[in-house]
């Protein structure tokens, strides 16, 4: 999937669901003013949205999710399951509107922009915010249409041949746009394992300590928010806190511990899938797998070629089961991957070299 180029001639439609008078008029004066986007609705309750979508048949949504009435979640699924099309959520920050905001992501929300509070997060800051996750909804269009679509059973890829010698101490995640409930899938299948995981999901401060809760619900690992010197150990798994300090993995005397450090972006992030990764290839050598999962930009493809030729496996998820292919297309356009694998087999994936790492150093 390639990134969105935009069309004064054939704009993105898109369709506003929010109940404040004040939050539609500048979101449509934003959008209006985006080259290649054009608001074609409003709408100020799930109900009313839901009535629009089957009237105006938008290409992308915009969707408040504190509405009067039925929640704006309830209208996030049923389009989901009903009506696949991209959603971007723009929501308030703090206390349930953070949780709320990773079960959107969880169900299949494109990504999030937090409304302005005259603060931390200005009005310039919202409107670059909303042209952005817009670009990144476009982006996403493809992947929606084909869930319209009856999907052909697949197939597990063959597998690679193992690198001799080599046992599994460190499984590394990287992902972005899509990538919330992606992780989750990929760590379900990999809890059995037991083997140590680390994550970067770039999300914003605030939000990166829920998403290692709600993890640790759905895999039942014990999954935490990374804190510097954390030692990783089996069964236990880290996600990158969001905010200036990068991820940084080292092993120490037989430990894997964590270090967190400042430092400027990174391929247009913090923390940076790209250091991790780069970390990772540096301490473990062949004895970890990296998988770069959904997401738009490339952080992730150098430090997953790092980790390659160092002598790890290296996975990245599949384009057609991408939300959006960027991260992992520019792993594959660099050589940076061993294989291109299903979303929903990647977890059997590693779990297969795992199995057939332990069964050569024990031959």
């Amino acid at each position: 999937m390639t990134a969105f180029t935009p069309s004064a001639a054939s704009p993105v439609k898109v369709l506003v669901v929010d109940d404040s008078l004040l939050m539609q008029k500048l979101m449509k004066q934003i959008i209006d003013s985006a080259p290649g986007f054009k608001v074609i609705g409003v709408a100020g309750s799930a109900e009313e949205g839901w009535d629009t979508i089957q009237e105006l048949r938008p290409d992308v949504v915009t969707l408040d999710l504190e509405l009067p009435g039925r929640h704006g979640l309830k209208l996030l699924a049923r389009v989901l399951k009903q009506d696949p099309l991209p959603v971007l959520i723009v929501s308030a920050f703090g206390g349930p509107g953070a949780d709320n905001t990773i079960q959107a992501l969880e169900l299949g929300a494109i990504d999030f922009i937090e409304k302005p509070d005259g603060a931390t997060n200005t009005l310039d800051m919202f409107m670059r915010n909303v042209v952005s996750g817009l670009q990144r909804a476009a982006s996403s269009r493809r992947m929606f249409a084909a869930r319209r679509e009856v999907q052909p059973a697949r197939t597990l890829l063959a597998r690679e041949p193992v690198r001799a010698g080599a046992r599994t101490s460190l499984i590394a995640i990287g992902a972005s746009t899509g990538g919330v409930p992606a992780v989750q899938v990929v760590m379900r299948d990999l809890a059995t394992l037991r083997i140590p995981v680390v994550v970067v999901q770039h999300m914003p401060p605030g939000y990166t300590a829920k998403f290692a809760a709600r993890l640790a619900t759905a895999t039942g690992l014990d999954v935490r928010e990374a804190a510097d010197g954390d030692r990783l150990k089996p069964g236990m798994a880290v996600v990158a806190p969001g905010g200036p300090r990068h991820l940084e993995i080292e092993e120490r005397r037989g430990e894997i511990v964590c270090q967190l450090k400042e430092g400027p972006l990174v391929s247009g992030h913090s923390p940076s899938v790209d250091v991790m990764f780069h970390s990772v290839a540096r301490s473990f050598g062949a004895n970890a797998i990296g998988v770069l999962l959904t997401g738009m930009g490339r952080d992730g493809a150098d430090g997953l070629l790092a980790m390659r030729r160092a002598g790890a496996e290296t996975l990245i998820q599949s384009g057609e089961t991408c939300v959006v292919n960027g991260m992992p297309k520019a792993a594959f356009e660099i050589g940076a991957a061993d294989r291109a694998v299903p979303l929903d087999q990647i977890g059997a994936a590693v779990g297969n070299l795992v199995g057939d790492r332990q069964n050569l150093r024990s031959a």
